[in-house]
Formats: C-alpha cells, structure tokens, sequence
C-alpha cells in the first residue's frame, strides 16, 4: 500500500469520525462522582487536675540576636560567607578558568585532580557548600 493510500484511507476515516460526533451519534462518558473521604473521629482528651502542673512549663530562654560585622577592608563579602570569592556557577567557572591560565596548561590540568579528589568529575556538578574546599584546593596548586 502506498503512502498516498495510506493518507486517503486516514481521511475518510477522519471525515466519518468528524460527520458521527457532529451528529451525535457518540455517547457521552458518564460523569464520574467524586467520592466522599472517610470521616475520622479524634478520641476525646481528658486532662486531670493532677496534670495541669506539667503544662504549665517555663518559656524557653530565646537565644540573644547574631551580631553581624562588616567584612574586613579588601575582603569581600562572599569570601567572608562562603570561604571562597565565587558564590554561584558562574563565578565558580571564571575562577576556575582563571586559575588554569594563571599556572599553565602543565600545573592546570592538576585541577582536575582536586575536582576527582571532593569526587566530582565535572566543574559543573561541584554543589555550593563545596566552593570553599575547591577554592582551597586550587589555591594549594598556586
């Protein structure tokens, strides 16, 4: 069979389906009631006189509010965050890219092997919590 045939025979068949739901020859699905969820009943609660004095407990002592400091003069604030001067994907590259132009292709390929090292294989999976431990790592390579 020919695609042509193949073609013609799906629009008849098309053209017929088409003529039968415009006449309404197709029944409706029939409506599906939602059923209704069970009803759970609580068991009452009962306290005693005797049991009063155990809820009635001190308030925890709130902690006193974090004090913050501005980072030092030359420090920026991603370092004093994160240990490293990245703090999302793009940086991380920049500073990674960086680092191998700045020690060669010989000393640079030696990156690879703090990636495999925090058991990473691609610079792009490295996790945020991790950029401290690759910023030190590759700065141990300097």
């Amino acid at each position: 069979m020919s695609l042509e045939l193949k073609i013609e025979a799906l629009t008849a068949a098309v053209t017929a389906l088409t003529a039968q739901l415009q006449a309404g020859n197709v029944a409706a699905p029939a409506p599906v009631a939602p059923t209704p969820a069970p009803v759970v009943q609580a068991a009452p609660i009962t306290v005693s006189v005797v049991d009063t004095p155990a809820l009635v407990a001190a308030a925890p002592v709130m902690p006193a509010p974090p004090t913050f400091v501005a980072p030092a003069f030359g420090v920026s604030a991603i370092t004093v965050a994160t240990g490293a001067p990245f703090s999302d994907p793009k940086g991380l590259i920049d500073y990674v890219m960086g680092a191998y132009k700045a020690l060669g292709p010989q000393k640079g390929a030696l990156i690879q092997g703090v990636l495999t090292g925090m058991g990473y294989q691609n610079i792009n999976d490295v996790k945020p919590e991790h950029y401290a431990a690759l910023h030190t790592g590759v700065e141990g390579l300097k």
